[in-house]
């Protein structure tokens, strides 16, 4: 069998994302299967598979630790996505503030899934970006109801789509993959978690 090397990017997710409990042999059983010839995207595919199932876990499970992290990321994304674009605004004018705000937002986007992971246990950052692309999968479809939408200009609507469906989750699951280095305060808050 040769030595294999499986995306690091998928394996580091996996790790840091689904329960310790389940990750550690989950990583060692992908690994020796890509290493016998499985796909990269094969291998994708199992870790996707593994942090969403691994979330559904949590919210079935523990229904107040996910509203209270939902909370949380929601209160820090937030704020922090106010108070900065508030402030960049007033440097910055027209369509080039949009600009500056991409940033901005994932920035605060991120700041909100490193204290959830750093407060909650490790799927609760999933939970948190997905609850962050339905809510704005929600707020597109009122927006589309009201007449809203028609007299937006579509450069700040594609704005709008790219921060609610990509810089804002993506955001959300870098700051939980930073916040999952180093110390695991998690751990020493909440007990081991269990699937």
């Amino acid at each position: 069998m040769k030595a294999v090397h499986p995306p690091s990017l998928a394996t580091k997710l996996l790790e840091a994302f689904v329960s310790q409990r389940t990750s550690q042999p989950l990583v060692g059983d992908l690994i020796e299967q890509y290493a016998r010839g499985r796909s990269r995207a094969w291998y994708w595919r199992q870790v996707f598979l593994a942090v969403v199932i691994s979330a559904y876990r949590e919210v079935r499970m523990r229904k107040l630790q996910t509203i209270s992290a939902i909370l949380i990321g929601y209160v820090t994304a937030m704020s922090l996505c106010y108070f900065t674009t508030s402030l960049a605004a007033r440097f910055v004018g027209g369509y080039k503030a949009y600009l500056v705000f991409l940033p901005l937002t994932f920035f605060s986007a991120a700041a909100s899934g490193w204290i959830v992971r750093r407060s909650h246990p490790r799927p609760m950052v999933v939970i948190w970006a997905g609850f962050c692309v339905v809510a704005s999968a929600v707020a597109f479809a009122v927006y589309a109801w009201l007449p809203i939408i028609d007299r937006m200009p579509v450069p700040i609507l594609a704005f709008f789509v790219a921060v609610d469906f990509i810089i804002g989750p993506l955001g959300v699951l870098a700051g939980g993959l930073w916040g999952s280095s180093g110390a695991d305060i998690a751990l020493i808050r909440h007990p081991p978690e269990t699937l």
